[in-house]
């Protein structure tokens, strides 16, 4: 049996799982009942033994073809009578047959205590006449009783038996059901990771027994997973794929649950129509195929929608009927969904005992059936309802419990995108239990709620970075199957050769459908790359060995990361409040905060006036172009002072002339602190301040540990400038210059102009307009490099310039050696797949034959790079994709995987002169003033604001420093 996601969403997701039946093996059997003997009177007797047992058993067929539950149990008493004669002629095949009717029966109707007596009688006797393949499917139907009932590891227990047999007798489909419900269980109970990896080796095995309607089940249930984890568009991508194979073979019943699916993703995006529509398309369905079961999934996810719509009475009217379907059905672990989304309405209503008590009902189902994701949203739920009486210890108690399932579902999932992505869908709660202590704070300001409170938003960031920063030192690969090494090898030449051929389409012809070609090749390898990686993590002994870190205490924060010149700067975005921690090493000061959309839509608006100069309006003219940057600069002025007030205004007391380091969350990650007008003084945040950004606290003590004893790299530079990308340069030999290969341009490739807008989740998106410049020369880079290396002596500088600055370069373990390695060239974002973000170095070799010349995101954390610090001096290198909870992943945590202590990139499109001047002073700053990084660059961008070419934050704003502030 395969079986379907059903969604009922509560705040984040349920996993309800439906199902489609897989013939028994049992009936696929003909039952020839002629004997070619002659009679006696003794066998004619039991000739009509046989004949009465034919014909009864085939009136139980047809009474359980019916479908109602009276037809369903004269059938039971049809094969219990057909059974008695088979047992008495003693042909224990067809006997089992009949048994196995009745436990199916008996499941139908909900009593899976009998269902579990007749199939485990039904096993016994199949093991007698040695039937291999029913013994499976047997095994099989016990796994889905105890699976139903709640005992998840007596059903792997039963799957796990039935694989070696079918693996033997080489029964390929239902292997693939097998494994199939094997992943169910695991996605069950929180195992997202091993679900998707029984799911993904199911799908090649349903495609070779050319089982199209299992394919598409198969495709649900990873689109599902997916989704579960915060990852829709994929989610979508494998409800497409399935939704277009039921079309075309004519499943109705599995169209019906993939419609539902798909509107389940869409009213996750908060597009509450599109969603409506797609469940109004697959109601009409599952009731002429009465599926009554999925009919209440659906009208739960209706009224989900309507309730979010503000329409509760009709809300009310949708829970109640899915209600009353799923008892029906014993749908159970359905029943404590709906029991816990109609409680919700209740809430909303102002009926809170009534709440209450749906919620403990659905608490009750949800902890027998070990539904962890239902049983830590109850307690949410319940938790709100408390808060809004006062009780709010007994609110902290139900969100710790909460909070408590979600990490114990975090460490099972070893692949470090899913674990993000699953980390981002449950960022809610952390926000509660937030909100619920600096309440406690406001009640009693002494007892140290507000240093739980910061100790809680360590806790729900950057986690993964954490993880990756302690795998780093581990080695994993150490004692991993040659095989499984060189698997992961190839996969990565691939992905690093259909990635630079996408890269290349950005700056030439092709057709529309060559780049969806080309995109859907990479994503497929990338598909295949992370389950490599998942695989060599779940296979390794020396990462099984690695303990899982936890995020600091506020006490543990203030003695191992900050000293007495250093005040941390904590900020958590909330849909009602949100907050910031003002922290020393001997004081804790937290502040109120607007609400995030406020907080938001003013960092935006200070973005785009930053911005405004990347900006390229269609037959503008210059002096209208210079009209709008004047305005935008001063418009700037008071946006930021605004912002500035609203961030910092409160803790103007704490800030004195300290180093900040600042934890940033949302959209905050895009703002350069360093241009906002200080709360006091009208000038710049960097004139008073030294400025630093971390993805978390803990992350820089996590850091300061792993790189504790490490020694430091024997010599001072090294700088990769100006490389070769067109073939046209005029540095190939009999090549003429082409007239645009020495036009100065921004630092980018394939970015003209960037658009920014806040998604209905809050986050600032970017999207990339559809011109598409040309990978320019950066004449400035080259007066950049000679600049910084003219201030090492030669032997103890490297240099790689024009067709040097290759990838074998990098690559190369003699990077190591330095303790600065700057990269002064163009950056490759992609803000969708951040590991397809690129540095982008030579493209064509010395004879002017193309050549790789993009440094991937993804290869980043392969090097060995112990450096002090590593400067990528090109466009918007400190973006990436922003996933709630982890900040903005891109090539700063490449490198700090590497082993840096620090990386300096930039936040948008910059100029290539300003740029080189800034870091021509950074560097003199740090290699001949001896100033520390984050004094260095201060003194650069206070520097270049006092050059009346280069005033505009717009030309030295862009510059972060992440990592070691010290």
């Amino acid at each position: 049996m395969i079986r379907l996601s059903a969604r009922s969403p509560m705040s984040w997701f349920l996993n309800i799982l439906f199902c489609v039946a897989a013939t028994l093996l049992f009936c696929s059997s003909s039952i020839n009942l002629a004997h070619p003997f002659s009679r006696t009177k003794e066998s004619s007797q039991q000739d009509g033994r046989i004949a009465a047992a034919q014909q009864i058993f085939a009136e139980g067929q047809q009474l359980l073809a019916e479908g109602t539950a009276v037809s369903q149990r004269k059938a039971i008493e049809k094969f219990a009578e057909a059974s008695a004669l088979w047992r008495a002629v003693g042909d224990k095949r067809r006997e089992a047959i009949a048994l196995s009717f009745i436990g199916k029966i008996y499941d139908l109707l909900g009593d899976k205590e009998k269902a579990l007596n007749y199939y485990t009688q039904t096993l016994s006797l199949v093991r007698t006449v040695g039937d291999r393949s029913s013994e499976a499917a047997t095994l099989n139907n016990l796994g889905l009783i105890y699976d139903s009932l709640g005992e998840k590891q007596k059903a792997l227990d039963y799957y796990n038996r039935a694989l070696p047999i079918l693996q033997e007798i080489n029964n390929t489909r239902v292997k693939g059901i097998t494994l199939v419900n094997i992943g169910l269980v695991h996605d069950s109970i929180g195992e997202k990771q091993k679900a998707l990896r029984s799911y993904q080796q199911a799908l090649p095995l349903f495609r070779a027994a050319h089982d199209r309607t299992s394919e598409a089940v198969n495709l649900n249930n990873i689109g599902y997973l997916y989704d579960s984890i915060g990852d829709q568009q994929k989610a979508l991508s494998y409800f497409g794929q399935a939704l277009a194979i039921l079309q075309q073979i004519g499943d109705r019943r599995v169209e019906a649950i993939t419609l539902n699916n798909i509107g389940y993703v869409y009213d996750a995006l908060d597009d509450k129509a599109k969603a409506l529509e797609y469940y109004n398309r697959s109601l009409p369905i599952l009731r002429v195929v009465g599926d009554r079961r999925m009919e209440a999934v659906t009208l739960n996810n209706i009224g989900l929608v309507q309730k979010a719509l503000g329409d509760n009475k009709t809300a009310l009217d949708s829970f109640n009927r899915a209600l009353e379907l799923r008892r029906a059905v014993n749908d159970a672990p359905g029943e404590g969904v709906t029991l816990s989304d109609l409680g919700s309405v209740y809430a909303l209503l102002g009926e809170d005992q009534k709440a209450l008590d749906l919620y403990r009902q659905s608490l009750q189902l949800s902890r027998a059936g070990e539904d962890k994701s239902t049983e830590s949203s109850t307690l949410r739920r319940i938790a709100l309802v408390e808060i809004s009486h006062g009780q709010l210890e007994e609110a902290r108690g139900n969100l710790e419990d909460a909070l408590a399932i979600i990490e114990h579902i975090r460490t099972k999932i070893p692949g470090q995108e899913l674990r993000a992505s699953y980390f981002a869908s449950i960022q809610e709660f952390f926000e509660s239990y937030i909100d619920l202590l600096m309440r406690l704070h406001r009640e009693s300001p002494a007892k140290g709620y507000d240093a739980l409170a910061l100790q809680a938003a360590e806790r729900a960031r950057a986690r993964s970075l954490l993880d990756s920063l302690i795998e780093a030192r581990a080695n994993i690969r150490e004692g991993i199957a040659p095989a499984l090494i060189e698997r992961e090898r190839t996969l990565q030449q691939k992905l690093d050769a259909t990635a630079e051929r996408q890269a290349r389409l950005l700056v030439s012809d092709t057709t529309e459908s060559q780049d969806k070609a080309l995109k859907q090749e990479t994503e497929k390898l990338l598909a295949q790359y992370e389950e490599v990686e998942t695989e060599i993590r779940a296979s390794s002994p020396r990462y099984a060995a690695l303990m899982q870190p936890q995020p600091l205490s506020a006490n543990a924060i203030q003695q191992q990361v900050l000293d007495a010149n250093t005040l941390l700067l904590e900020f958590s975005l909330g849909d009602e409040r949100s907050y910031v921690w003002a922290v020393t090493p001997s004081s804790i000061h937290s502040f109120e905060l607007p609400p995030r959309n406020t907080i938001e839509s003013a960092t935006l608006r200070v973005y785009q006036l930053l911005t405004e100069r990347n900006k390229h309006i269609k037959f503008e003219k210059p002096a209208a172009q210079r009209t709008r940057i004047e305005k935008a600069d001063a418009d700037f002025v008071s946006a930021s002072s605004s912002l500035s007030q609203m961030l910092l205004g409160p803790l103007s007391p704490q800030l004195g002339k300290k180093r900040l380091v600042i934890v940033a969350d949302g959209a905050l990650n895009y703002l350069p602190f360093a241009a906002l007008t200080g709360p006091t003084r009208n000038l710049p945040l960097v004139v008073d301040h030294e400025i630093v950004s971390l993805p978390s606290a803990s992350t820089l003590a996590v850091l300061r540990r792993e790189l504790s004893d490490r020694t430091t790299a024997p010599k001072t530079l090294a700088v990769l400038a100006d490389p070769v990308f067109e073939k046209g340069d005029v540095r190939l030999v009999g090549h003429k210059p082409s007239g645009r290969t020495t036009r100065p341009n921004n630092r980018s490739i394939g970015l003209s102009s960037i658009k920014s807008f806040v998604k209905t989740d809050g986050s600032i998106t970017q999207s990339e307009s559809d011109e598409v410049t040309e990978i320019h020369r950066l004449p400035f880079t080259r007066r950049e490099a000679e600049a910084i290396l003219a201030l090492v002596p030669e032997t103890d500088r490297f240099k790689a310039l024009d067709f040097d600055a290759n990838r074998a370069v990098v690559t190369s373990p003699d990077l190591g050696q330095y303790r600065y390695v700057h990269f002064a060239t163009h950056g490759f974002l992609n803000t969708t797949r951040p590991e397809l973000s690129s540095i982008v170095l030579s493209l064509v070799n010395r004879q002017g034959i193309e050549q790789d010349g993009f440094l991937w995101a993804n290869e980043v954390y392969n090097l060995r790079l112990p450096a002090e610090m590593v400067v990528l001096s090109g466009c918007r290198t400190g973006l990436g994709k922003e996933i709630k909870g982890e900040g903005l992943v891109g090539m700063t945590r490449g490198f700090m995987y590497a082993g840096s202590k620090r990386v300096m990139v930039s936040l948008w499109n910059i100029s290539d002169e300003s740029s080189a001047d800034l870091m021509s002073r950074l560097y003199r700053a740090m290699l001949k003033d001896h100033k520390t990084p984050a004094g260095a660059l201060r003194t650069a961008q206070i520097e270049i604001m006092n050059d009346k070419r280069w005033q505009a934050p717009y030309y030295w704003a862009a510059w972060v420093l992440q990592g070691e502030p010290r």
